[in-house]
């Protein structure tokens, strides 16, 4: 049997308990899911499954990042990691390994090489790196080696290849 919840009360249970724009964002993010009214009501599991889906909730915020990031000095993920730390949600899970994968695999080595600033290059190619060793101490990369090590490889080899090819 699954509970049924207020919207507002969960919103307010997060305005309560964490950062202001953490808050504005959650309200942000499920205004376009429901109508936020008193008496809105969402299954609790879908509530959280709707937190912990990385992908679903980075694309919700995208529009709001300007004020994420400019006015309030934040990152969508470091929201995700407040609300998922708030509801003890398990961070390292699918949906944040598939969504940095898919933009890992977006990284081309002729994309990487077509950066024509040298410092832009090097910060894409060390961010790069820093999201595969991400991907790599993941206990879900752990969890599900046999499975994903092939496009870990080809990532490997792809950033490899950029970084002899510009001498770094």
């Amino acid at each position: 049997m699954t509970s049924k919840l207020k919207l507002n009360d969960l919103l307010t249970e997060i305005k309560e308990n964490c950062n202001e724009i953490t808050y504005l964002s959650m309200i942000h993010l499920y205004g376009k899911l429901y109508e936020i009214k008193e008496e809105t009501l969402i299954d609790k599991e879908e509530f959280f499954e709707i937190l912990k889906n990385y992908s679903l909730f980075f694309r919700y915020l995208n529009d709001y990042a300007g004020t994420i990031y400019k006015k309030y000095n934040s990152s969508i993920e470091l929201i995700y990691t407040e609300v998922c730390s708030f509801y003890k949600l398990e961070l390292d899970n699918e949906y944040r390994f598939q969504h940095i994968l898919r933009k890992l695999e977006k990284q081309t080595p002729q994309l990487l090489m077509s950066l024509a600033d040298d410092d832009i290059q090097k910060q894409t190619i060390d961010n790069f790196e820093d999201k595969l060793s991400t991907i790599k101490s993941s206990q879900y990369y752990k969890d599900n080696q046999e499975l994903l090590l092939s496009k870990i490889e080809k990532l490997e080899k792809n950033i490899a290849l950029v970084k002899k090819a510009l001498n770094i």
